[in-house]
């Protein structure tokens, strides 16, 4: 991402205690609000996050490995992706790591904790990837901090407007695993386009829509910057008077070859606010919140125009891969 510049917005404020050591002058106090980070610091080179500048991240462990991200919703639940989880192994496999930066050890601290079950969407489809969503509820409530706070939802109605500047964030599945969480800004794209772009590339006939109505797109058309597998079930979240809200989930994307992920082509992530209708009958109490996003974009247009050169014909054979290795930096 060279060339975009660095967005600072800096608030002076009370210093906190994040733990672990970790103290910064340029802070602000949970105020009890969804979508409040404890910093506002940004860099658009896909770089290590700040403490407790996404304090909604989770990251799901399986065994004590983690397997994907998630985002905290409420004090008792996490949404993440369908495909993250596997039906045939036990609630109890599962546990979350919340309120960190990196990933650590599973040691018996307040980061972690047990998981009571998985409520995969019923409609999940394995090969469309249609409601790749799910709903983790914890063993128990957990208490927000300064560090770990929910991410606001977003009213059925509203969509996040083509060219908006959005963030993903992940730990990914680099090998070594990446032990920080990675911040990457990336731009929503009109899914006409993006539709007309992946039904190319993966040969559908007219009509066959690869981008269904509970999904969205977000990246770059020339080149690729965003998840690769491992950022699965990972928030993308969008900002609006200094509030973030969920957005989407890391769905899936393209690769060539087992290893190499398609230019040209952004990330698709599944709208949770498609499946508002789900969530309000698992989530006790859960809200949604009606916002006017306004385009945040020093050049929209590059995400509601196709590339000239077209989709990549040099990709011999496009593999659609369940998203999420690492960010792609």
């Amino acid at each position: 991402l060279s060339g975009l510049g660095v967005r600072v917005k800096v608030i002076l404020g009370l210093r906190v205690s994040l733990g672990e050591g970790y103290h910064w002058g340029y802070e602000r106090v949970y105020n009890g609000g969804c979508g409040k980070p404890l910093v506002s610091w940004r860099i658009l080179n896909g770089q290590d996050a700040k403490a407790g500048a996404w304090p909604w991240q989770v990251s799901v462990r399986q065994n004590g490995f983690h397997i994907c991200g998630g985002a905290l919703i409420s004090e008792s639940w996490v949404v993440s992706a369908a495909h993250c989880f596997d039906p045939s192994v036990a609630n109890s496999s599962y546990r979350v790591q919340l309120g960190e930066k990196r990933i650590v050890s599973e040691t018996p601290t307040q980061t972690f904790s047990s998981v009571k079950r998985v409520v995969p969407h019923p409609n999940y489809n394995s090969s469309t990837f249609l409601a790749d969503i799910a709903l983790v509820e914890l063993e128990k409530p957990i208490a927000f901090t300064a560090t770990i706070n929910p991410v606001c939802l977003l009213d059925a109605s509203v969509h996040v407007p083509a060219g908006d500047t959005c963030w993903v964030t992940g730990w990914g599945n680099i090998h070594p695993q990446a032990e920080t969480l990675q911040e990457l800004e990336v731009l929503t794209v009109d899914s006409t386009i993006c539709n007309d772009r992946f039904r190319e590339a993966l040969q559908k006939p007219a009509g066959d829509n690869p981008i269904k109505d509970d999904m969205m797109c977000a990246g770059y058309m020339e080149g690729y910057k965003g998840t690769a597998p491992g950022d699965s079930g990972g928030p993308l979240v969008c900002e609006e008077n200094g509030t973030w809200y969920l957005a989407g989930i890391v769905s899936w994307l393209l690769k060539t070859t087992l290893n190499s992920v398609a230019a040209g082509y952004p990330g698709v992530y599944n709208r949770p606010n498609a499946h508002n209708n789900w969530i309000e009958e698992n989530v006790p109490g859960v809200t949604f919140m009606v916002v006017n996003f306004t385009l945040n974009s020093a050049n929209p247009s590059t995400t509601v125009t196709t590339n000239s050169a077209g989709p990549s014909a040099s990709i011999p054979k496009v593999l659609l891969l369940i998203v999420l290795l690492w960010l792609t930096l």
